[in-house]
C-alpha cells in the first residue's frame, strides 16, 4: 500500500502542498494524486537506480522547495531515512551545492526549475558525473510496489488536521514536525520559499486560509 494513501482515501484532490517560491514569483500546488505520484517515482528511483538499503546514508543538501520536501517523502516512502545533516553516500543537492560533496559515491542534482525540469533543459551545466534529477525522476513509474511505513507513524502530538504554514526546515527533527506530521494528521502545508516580509507571510497565511503556523 502506498505511504500516502489515506490522503487519496480522503478528499485526494484537495490540496496538500502548497510552495510559493518569492524570489520568482511561482506558486506550485500539489494535491494528495501528485504527490503520491511524485513520492512513487523517486521510491523507485532509489531502489532501482540506486540500489539503496535501509543502511544506506541518504543526504538531502537543498534549499526549501517543493522538490525539497517531496524527494524525502520519496525516500520515506521506501523504508529509507533521508538525512538533512552529516555525511553521506548519496546525496540530493542544487548546482551551488554540488562542489560540497568530492567524496560522496552518487550526487543528484535538483534545478530550481518551478516545473521540474532538468538542470541542462532549464539552461543549466550538469557538472561531470552528475545525475540530473529531472529527466532521471521522470524515467520510472509512479506507483511503487515495495513495501512502505504508514503514513499515521510520522504524527505528532500537537500537529492536527489544519492547514499550516513553514518557511522551511534544516534539520530531521524539522521536517518530520513540520511537513510529515501535518500530512499524517490528514492536514496540509504552505511553504514559503524566499525572502517574505511578515506583512507578505500574513498576506499569503490569508489567501490560503492557513490555520497556523510552524515558521523557522
Amino acid at each position: 500500500m502506498s505511504m500516502l494513501e489515506p490522503l487519496l482515501k480522503h478528499d485526494p484532490a484537495s490540496p496538500r502542498l502548497t510552495v510559493y517560491d518569492e524570489s520568482t514569483g511561482s506558486r506550485m500546488e500539489f494535491s494528495g494524486v501528485t504527490l503520491d505520484n511524485w513520492a512513487n517515482k523517486i521510491a523507485n528511483m532509489m531502489t532501482q537506480e540506486f540500489d539503496s538499503d535501509p543502511d544506506s546514508a541518504i543526504r538531502i543538501d537543498l534549499p526549501a522547495s517543493w522538490q525539497a520536501a517531496v524527494i524525502p517523502l520519496g525516500i520515506i516512502a521506501a523504508e529509507l531515512t533521508p538525512l538533512f545533516q552529516g555525511d553521506a553516500e548519496l546525496v540530493f543537492t542544487d548546482l551551488e551545492g554540488y562542489e560540497r560533496w568530492p567524496d560522496a559515491d552518487d550526487v543528484v542534482v535538483v534545478s530550481n526549475d518551478p516545473f521540474g525540469r532538468g538542470v541542462v533543459e532549464s539552461g543549466g551545466t550538469l557538472p561531470l558525473g552528475a545525475i540530473d534529477f529531472g529527466p532521471t525522476v521522470r524515467f520510472y513509474g509512479d506507483q511503487y510496489f515495495g513495501a512502505s511505513p504508514e503514513l499515521a507513524q510520522f504524527r505528532v502530538d500537537g500537529v492536527v488536521d489544519k492547514r499550516y504554514l513553514t518557511t522551511g526546515w534544516s534539520t530531521d527533527d524539522d521536517f518530520r514536525n513540520r511537513i510529515l506530521a501535518p500530512l499524517a494528521a490528514g492536514g496540509s502545508v504552505v511553504i514559503v520559499t524566499g525572502m517574505a516580509s511578515t506583512q507578505r507571510l500574513d498576506e499569503i497565511a490569508t489567501i490560503e486560509k492557513v490555520t497556523a503556523r510552524l515558521e523557522s
